[in-house]
């Protein structure tokens, strides 16, 4: 599978969260204008992909918001995500 620059930027945004290198607040503060100025990009590097964003990471995102979850369950919700997002990815063949 084909991973370009804008997609890997998204990828390390989101991990950077998990992994509690990036605090809820500031991770808020970013996620929505990261996603307006990369998924564009992401779309034109691998259009599968970036749908398979929009209805995992985005969706989950979304949803924990909306729920007002804790932290904790926020970090979980977006890890579930980001792990079924790039749990199917395959490298490329020849």
């Amino acid at each position: 599978m084909n991973i370009g620059e804008q997609t890997t930027f998204m990828i390390n945004f989101i991990s950077d969260f998990i992994n509690g290198e990036l605090d809820r607040y500031f991770f808020d503060l970013d996620y929505s204008a990261y996603v307006i100025e990369h998924f564009p990009y992401m779309e034109f590097e691998n259009s599968k992909l970036a749908d398979r964003f929009a209805y995992t990471v985005d969706r989950a995102y979304e949803r924990g918001t909306a729920l007002g979850l804790s932290d904790e369950e926020f970090r979980a919700e977006m890890s579930n995500a980001l792990n079924k997002w790039l749990g199917s990815m395959k490298p490329d063949t020849p």
